[in-house]
């Protein structure tokens, strides 16, 4: 077998079990397991390179273990306190879905160790709920860049942002400053308030930035907002060799004059 999907279900294996030693694709979805019994799956999976994990909102675990050599592939949506890569010196594609519940924050220690041990990642997609106890925190508090850049990161997709909450967008800019060799940025923006996280995208604030290969950006639900229009300001400002930019209001057909203006 070399595709296995499981969803909805409850896994135990018997004691014999030694893993399927030929599987390339594996996907759990809303599947009941122990976090010791997934991460001994997934370690015997010796083949394995594309691997899909949906947790339920409700987590399996305070961390989950991923060790496998030849891994590619790996998509994550749940509720989550750390996931620990060991061994994935291939894994160049990360799509992470965090749900309400996860403690992975930007200031976190797991955060940066996760994004340390995927050391090969050159597509990245990050998506994660803003935490109660961050939802009135002072910009100060946010993190500034990791301790480290990600050389290789090419694509990085950012759904559902809310410029609004200035702690998530500062997490964003976060991981933004330390891919030097970033060449596609997409950006969903979910928000419409007019003009309230402006100040927030002052060119002032990233005077230590430059998209240097940034060639190619993506606004997704744009209604051309103060704030928006400052981070297309950014953009613009700060990749020297921008030469394509979508702007997608499809979402809002009422508001689409204001972005031709």
């Amino acid at each position: 077998m070399r595709h296995l999907t499981l969803d909805n279900c409850l896994i135990h294996p018997p004691s014999s079990f030694q893993g399927f030693d030929r599987l390339i694709t594996l996907e759990l979805c809303n599947v009941a397991i122990s976090s010791e019994l997934l991460g001994s799956l997934i370690s015997h999976c010796s083949l394995l390179e594309k691997l899909v994990l949906e947790i339920s909102e409700v987590p399996i675990s305070n961390i989950i273990e991923i060790n496998v050599s030849k891994l590619k592939s790996f998509d994550f949506s749940g509720c989550i306190s750390y996931i620990s890569l060991m061994n994935v010196p291939l894994l160049t594609k990360v799509s992470l879905n965090l749900y309400e519940g996860s403690s992975m924050e930007a200031q976190n220690v797991y955060f940066v160790k996760f994004f340390e041990s995927c050391f090969a990642l050159e597509h990245l997609l990050f998506k994660f709920y803003i935490f109660d106890q961050f939802d009135n925190a002072e910009t100060d508090e946010a993190p500034k860049r990791l301790p480290f850049d990600h050389n290789r990161v090419k694509r990085f997709y950012l759904p559902s942002i809310i410029l609004e909450s200035l702690y998530q967008t500062l997490c964003c800019f976060c991981l933004i400053r330390c891919f030097p060799y970033l060449e596609y940025l997409e950006i969903e923006i979910c928000n419409d308030n007019d003009d309230y996280g402006a100040a927030l995208l002052e060119l002032e604030r990233f005077a230590d930035v430059t998209f240097n290969h940034l060639r190619e950006v993506k606004l997704d639900d744009f209604w051309g907002n103060a704030h928006e229009m400052q981070l297309l300001k950014l953009l613009f400002a700060k990749s020297p060799v921008l030469v394509r930019v979508i702007i997608d209001s499809y979402s809002h057909p009422k508001r689409r004059s204001k972005i031709l203006v």
